[in-house]
């Protein structure tokens, strides 16, 4: 059955008298519902202070906490999502260059299934009728209709500037074995069958950065491989599986650990850091210890930086 359409006051009071919200201030919280809406903001963040059997809100949960939380993930879309596209941008950078230096600049070049790998032939049809329709016939990015009236060619590191990681990440799955080694090199020589799970994962991660949703809970489907940070880190395991670091927010900073330069993901930790103790103090019904195990991040996490990781 489809909930009916209730007005913003109306809206606020339901969450006072029914779900038992304490709310200061009317006024803020229909601006709130007003900028954010009723489903994004209560229906996405209001799990973490709802008891799950009475379904009403516990500890003296207020409005602003659900806002402070709501605040602190918009903050940590920023900060991932920062971090996901410098990945991406080496991305492109690394597999345009390798294919370009041994095949050339010619668009033949990248349509030719013949400079790929034959292990999935559909998938690798289906990634050339891609990069086909985009080179000849896609009008939405003005350099492309400029490479292609101007020279009849769309060079590959032109035509990365309009594809997604998605599409990125899937090109490099097809690449021949040699070319995937020496992209793996230039993000501090990991395996090839690493390097395609962590993409598989960050594209899904970068997909809600992208799209504003709800991130500090996020899981996807498939999971990261078991690293030495995992062990090192001594995360517990639930028989053979490591209980966090493999499908949450936690095993994005480890695919991070991996994949980016150690200055930047210095940098990305201490700024990490301060968001998390910027909440702290903001937040007294949930604490970090709580908000930890919703992001899978083991206590020790900040213990990262410790240990090598290969």
């Amino acid at each position: 059955m489809n909930k009916p359409f209730i007005t913003y006051t109306a809206q606020v009071e339901k969450l006072k008298n029914e779900k038992k919200l304490i709310i200061i201030n009317i006024d803020f919280a229909i601006a709130s519902l007003k900028n954010i809406s009723y489903y994004g903001l209560i229906s996405g963040y209001k799990h973490p202070f709802i008891d799950i059997h009475t379904r009403k809100y516990i500890n003296n949960t207020c409005f602003e906490d659900i806002v402070t939380l709501y605040e602190f993930d918009e903050e940590l879309r920023g900060l991932f999502f920062r971090y996901l596209c410098r990945i991406e941008r080496k991305l492109r950078s690394s597999i345009s260059y390798y294919f370009s230096q041994k095949h050339g600049e010619r668009q033949e070049e990248y349509l030719n299934p013949a400079n790929y790998s034959k292990v999935n032939k559909k998938g690798l049809i289906k990634l050339i009728k891609m990069l086909e329709k985009m080179a000849n016939e896609n009008t939405d990015h003005k350099y492309l209709i400029y490479q292609r009236n101007k020279y009849h060619n769309v060079p590959l590191w032109v035509i990365f500037n309009a594809l997604t990681f998605g599409q990125i990440s899937k090109m490099f799955e097809f690449l021949p074995q040699n070319m995937q080694a020496l992209i793996c090199q230039d993000f501090g020589n990991i395996k090839k069958n690493e390097m395609i799970k962590f993409l598989k994962v960050l594209t899904l991660y970068r997909n809600v950065c992208a799209h504003n949703e709800r991130l500090f809970s996020y899981h996807t489907y498939i999971d990261i491989p078991d690293t030495l940070i995992h062990k090192k880190l001594d995360i517990p395991k639930n028989t053979s599986k490591y209980i966090c670091g493999k499908n949450d927010l936690f095993c994005v900073v480890i695919a991070f650990r991996y994949l980016l330069p150690q200055t930047d993901f210095l940098i990305f930790k201490k700024q990490l850091v301060h968001i998390l103790n910027r909440y702290e103090k903001k937040n007294s019904n949930l604490k970090l210890n709580k908000l930890y195990e919703y992001m899978g991040f083991p206590p020790n996490w900040k213990h990262i930086t410790k240990f090598r990781k290969i």
